[in-house]
């Protein structure tokens, strides 16, 4: 059985997006944009760093 497609793009997606505001924010603006910058990027990273450093759980999954 297949999934739909939001299961399984609405991550990537999400993150994709939050990443070219973030990096659009970083070079055109200052003040809020800098903080902007700093959160849109740095939640992906946290996102992969939570997911690769957690124990794998039991059945392969």
């Amino acid at each position: 059985m297949r999934p739909g497609f939001w299961p399984l793009w609405g991550w990537p997606i999400a993150f994709g997006l939050l990443s070219a505001t973030g990096l659009l924010s970083a070079l055109f603006s200052d003040g809020w944009g800098d903080a902007w910058s700093w959160l849109a990027l740095g939640l992906p990273v946290l996102a992969m760093a939570w997911f690769s450093w957690r124990p794998r759980q039991a059945g392969g999954r």
